[in-house]
């Protein structure tokens, strides 16, 4: 089994460091990665502000080598507003999401039942447009799979949020496109239905994924959903927009 302890304390090290480690040993199970993921959490001294969901759609999971999609925290010093510049280490994977994220009004604890989409969506006080900065601290971590990125803080370099809106359910998250532009040429478009079918289908998973593994979710956390535009990478030194339309837009520059 792994140690997971060891192997939390070399890839917290690395995030800090901004390097890259090759492991010997890595989690053989899903239950062995969150376990190192909690280990993360416990021993990295940094107040968890969110919540990410990952590989939330059927072609993702395929790739990283899942039978479900996975979930990861957002540190508060890693968690920015739109407009902010982010230096990244030349080793940055800097895979770009552009992402639906929701503000929570009220507490959702643990419990043994699951909670509905309506009791999550209740629960929600902003919508928001939002971009990941997706990255691996392992050798190899992509090519490898949800195993290894689900410990290493599942694969979260950085996280960044617009303006929301509160009347947001009547908003068009199934078909609203969504457009990421690289220095002012378009890269990708989507759409939230790419997000498990309906982001608000993830952010339910997400609650209940933390209340299954005896957390929950806070008000005045963020939570966000996953990709509606694929990954994307990009340079060292870029300015990027993701534009949600009526929503608004997350302006996101990386710099050396």
């Amino acid at each position: 089994m792994t140690d997971r302890n060891a192997l939390a304390d070399s890839l917290i090290e690395a995030r800090r460091a901004g390097s890259i480690v090759t492991l010997a040993d890595t989690p053989s199970s899903l239950d062995e990665s969150y376990a190192v993921l909690d280990a993360v959490m416990e021993r990295y001294g940094e107040k968890i502000v969110g919540w990410k969901a990952a590989f939330t759609n059927d072609a993702a999971m395929e790739k990283m080598k899942t039978p479900e999609p996975a979930m990861g925290p957002l540190f508060e010093s890693w968690v920015f507003r739109s407009g902010a510049a982010i230096a990244t280490p030349d080793n940055c994977a800097r895979l770009i999401e552009s992402e639906y994220a929701f503000l929570m009004a009220r507490d959702l604890p643990a419990r043994e039942t699951a909670y509905s989409e309506d009791e999550v969506a209740d629960a929600v006080a902003s919508l928001h447009p939002a971009i990941e900065i997706a990255h691996s601290r392992v050798d190899g971590g992509f090519g490898i799979g949800a195993s290894v990125l689900i410990a290493d803080h599942c694969a979260n370099f950085a996280f960044a949020y617009g303006d929301g809106l509160t009347d947001w359910r009547d908003f068009d998250l199934l078909g609203q496109q969504v457009t990421f532009s690289v220095d002012g040429e378009e890269i990708a478009t989507g759409t939230g239905a790419a997000v498990m079918g309906n982001p608000v289908a993830s952010l339910t998973w997400l609650v209940n994924k933390r209340s299954s593994r005896g957390g929950g979710v806070s008000a005045g956390q963020i939570l966000t959903t996953g990709t509606c535009t694929g990954m994307q990478p990009v340079a060292r030194s870029c300015s990027m927009v993701a534009d949600f339309g009526p929503l608004g837009q997350c302006r996101l520059d990386c710099t050396d």
